[in-house]
């Protein structure tokens, strides 16, 4: 580190902006604006700004606008930047200056653990809220020329892709090409995520690198001196940067391309760990929120598996100095050193892909709860066909204009290859193990796993530059047997003990959890039993989109959990099972559902029908559920405690499944939707007893809870789901001010997000995601 002071400097400057920024909170994008703090919820505001950049959505436009002027309750608000959402597409351009009203809002922070926090990520941007246009009026009509024409000729582009490649792969390779990513189908998506090969539909260093350094290499090969070659390949770098959205990974891409245009100019030496460390400290400096950024991290901890891990396992695995033995035929001799040449780069290959894997480990499982162990042989096969693939799609889409007959040739070409891409992530997918559900490790264990990472970097460092040196010491590195014993077992050992950290964490033995959801105006249930079985009781919303997809299934990958032993559903509204329905379409790359329980026959409705023939199709297992039956784990044991066999009404709320949680001394009841009928029967049977915890039926309706069935079970806790704002008004005051008369405290998914409980079965620990109980 001494002889690169640039980098060293580099390194301390981003340790002081991660003490300032996470340990300190210093960083203004996590203050809220002033406009921020005046909305509560939603409110109707008109304001004026200057379009800066335009982006296509499937089923509206996104206008991001600049030194905004907003109007709220006779008050002037300024702010350097804003979103507005309008569903009339190319009504501006950019440059224009436009007034427009509508319902603005705050962006949210994750609801759930291990839900999309909404807040930082545009927070880091410097936008803290954002506007549902219905009037749009244009007063400036000048135009940002540039920046205007390079959205034009993206969008064309990305026309012209679709056209030849059809929809489908079309946008795969707009994406690919030039970030484009609002019409990719999310299967895809997904598919590519969950494989290991996400990285491919983000415009990233790979891309930018190849783009850059190719065309570097065409113009200094044609004759082209330094200086002019690099300064066509910079602004060519710049233009294709700006045109594609300037993310984190393009950016850091152009820096180090600047860089090394510049060591190349001056006659130094390029440094690769120096050129890294320094464009991190250029971007930390511009907004040091990116620090904490996912693609921030991913993007520079690859590259740092390359430059630092990889030669330490190359080290290891790879003899540097091979003695060629002589053959009998010269031919043999020359196809024995072919081989041994091919070995080696081949060798090289898988060790700088097993070092991006090591190096990125902590920080999938961090931000992503899961891992594809396959992906370092699926990388070998992808990333060298990407270079193919994008001088294929810009040569082809080059073509085009010249002569369509070729240009389309090329882009079929790069159909096949997306086609080969698609199978060979179905392929992955397939095998026992394919995905390795772990769970948010703490951020001690990531801590823990970089400085012991480090450690052994340093060490193979070390007697690497003494072999280097020909410094002989009688250690056990000089023996290549023991490197790659060394090499193999300290970071197998290192990913062995994070994952089983991580399952410690969620998995520990003798304890009950149970975690009220944020699914906003809906229910959803998450119990964890002493012995380890998981159990969901209800999920579905009727105010958030495809809360399946984005709210119950990243937070139960986030406590390491990839199967469901358990679902119960208590009736057939949507509210309480829609994002069920999406986990049991999903299960062959989300969470599977071994077991789905419904209530008696009799009470279900087409809805609930439907979703057990949907569930058998997906090879779940289908069971009714009576009332007095019983499900045992252990010491812990559910109930059925309605609908009665007496019950003769219609389907629906008051047919609701009761169940009772009973953990040794703990006991919660969860009531459904149940109310009217169904809630008489029960205060009738006499059944009813004290609960330390009364999961609030009907989202706190004035129609459900009764005095009697609370004089009944006087909860000491309440749990109440809701969501914000909701246009029922739930939780209703009727009913609070019943819970209030028996004392019962108070939590609501509205103030606290996701609300969890642990016990023992004798004493209980309550904590809120967001803000403290009611």
């Amino acid at each position: 580190m001494i002889k690169r002071p640039l980098c060293a400097a580099s390194i301390l400057f981003l340790s002081i902006q991660v003490i300032l920024t996470g340990g300190l909170d210093l960083s203004p994008g996590r203050k809220p604006s002033g406009l921020e703090k005046q909305i509560d919820g939603k409110a109707r505001v008109v304001l004026a700004g200057t379009v800066c950049r335009r982006e296509e959505k499937t089923k509206c436009e996104a206008l991001y606008l600049k030194n905004s002027q907003i109007y709220l309750n006779n008050q002037v608000f300024h702010e350097s930047k804003i979103l507005v959402f309008i569903e009339t597409k190319n009504q501006t351009r950019i440059g224009n200056r436009i007034k427009v009203s509508g319902e603005a809002g705050v962006f949210q922070d994750a609801r759930n653990p291990g839900n999309f926090n909404q807040k930082f990520h545009y927070g880091k941007e410097g936008i803290h809220v954002s506007v549902w246009a219905d009037e749009l009026q244009i007063l400036d009509a000048r135009v940002n020329m540039i920046f205007e024409k390079l959205a034009r000729v993206r969008k064309q582009w990305k026309n012209l892709l679709t056209e030849h490649m059809g929809e489908y792969y079309g946008n795969i390779m707009g994406a690919i090409l030039l970030g484009d990513k609002g019409n990719l189908d999310s299967d895809v998506k997904d598919l590519y995520q969950k494989s290991g090969i996400g990285h491919i539909l983000a415009i990233s260093g790979l891309h930018m690198s190849f783009l850059g350094n190719g065309l570097y290499r065409l113009l200094r090969k044609i004759g082209l001196p330094f200086k002019l070659a690099g300064t066509v390949g910079i602004c060519f770098l710049l233009v294709y940067t700006l045109m594609t959205g300037c993310g984190v990974s393009s950016i850091r891409a152009f820096i180090m391309f600047l860089i090394r245009i510049g060591a190349d100019i001056t006659g130094r030496d390029y440094d690769m760990p120096t050129s890294l460390a320094l464009s991190a400290a250029v971007i930390a400096a511009w907004q040091p929120l990116y620090l904490f950024d996912a693609g921030f991290l991913l993007s520079f901890g690859a590259l740092t598996g390359i430059t630092v891990v990889a030669p330490c396992l190359e080290f290891c695995f790879i003899k540097e100095k091979e003695e060629i033995k002589k053959y009998k035929s010269e031919k043999e001799s020359r196809l024995t050193k072919y081989r041994k040449k091919q070995t080696k780069r081949y060798m090289k290959e898988f060790c700088s892909g097993l070092a991006v894997n090591i190096t990125l480990l902590p920080l999938l499982l961090y931000f992503f709860f899961e891992f594809p162990p396959y992906s370092v042989l699926l990388n070998l096969f992808v990333i060298p066909l990407t270079s193919t693939l994008m001088g294929g799609g810009i040569i082809g889409s080059m073509a085009v204009p010249v002569s369509s007959y070729a240009g389309s040739f090329l882009l079929f070409g790069c159909k096949c290859i997306l086609y080969l891409y698609e199978k060979a992530c179905q392929i992955s997918l397939g095998p026992p193990g394919s995905r390795i559900v772990t769970g948010q490790p703490p951020k001690s264990s990531v801590f823990c796993y970089y400085m012991v990472l480090v450690l052994f970097c340093i060490i193979i460092g070390r007697y690497k530059g003494m072999q280097e040196s020909e410094t002989k010491e009688a250690v056990v590195l000089n023996d290549s047997r023991y490197r790659k014993i060394i090499g193999g077992t300290v970071p197998a050992v290192l990913m062995l003990v994070l994952i089983l950290a991580c399952q410690y964490t969620y998995g520990g033995p003798g304890k009950l959890k149970v975690t009220m959801l944020d699914v906003g105006q809906g229910d959803g249930l998450y119990i964890k039993g002493p012995e380890g079985i998981n159990y969901f009781v209800d999920g579905g919303s009727s105010d958030v989109s495809s809360v399946g997809k984005y709210r119950i299934e990243p937070f139960l990958k986030s406590q390491g959990v990839a199967a469901l032993d358990y679902v119960f559903i208590s009736h057939g509204d949507a509210d309480h099972m829609c994002g069920i329905e999406e986990l049991l379409e999903n299960q062959d790359m989300g969470i599977h559902v071994k077991n789905l329980v419904l209530p008696p026959e009799d009470v279900q409705d087409d809805v609930l029908k439907a979703l057990a023939v949907k569930a058998d199709r997906y090879r779940t297992r289908v069971v009714t559920m009576k009332k007095g039956e019983i499900l045992r784990e252990g010491k812990m044991k559910f109930t059925c405690m309605a609908p009665f066999p007496e019950y003769s009404g219609e389907t629906g709320n008051a047919a609701s499944m009761v169940l009772e949680l009973k953990y040794k001394e703990f006991d919660m009841l969860f009531t459904g939707d149940v109310e009217g009928a169904g809630e008489k029967l029960l205060e009738k049977s006499k059944e009813l007893r004290k609960y330390d915890i009364l999961k609030a039926a009907h989202h706190g309706s004035k129609n459900s809870g009764s005095e009697e069935f609370l004089r009944q079970t006087m909860p000491k806790i309440t749990w109440i789901s809701a969501g914000q704002n909701n246009r029922y008004g739930h939780p209703h005051e009727e009913t609070l001010k019943r819970l209030k008369e028996v004392e019962s405290q108070i939590y609501s998914t509205q103030r606290s997000g996701a609300v969890n409980l642990t016990t023992d079965g004798k004493r209980v620990e309550i904590s809120s995601h967001i803000t403290a109980a009611d």
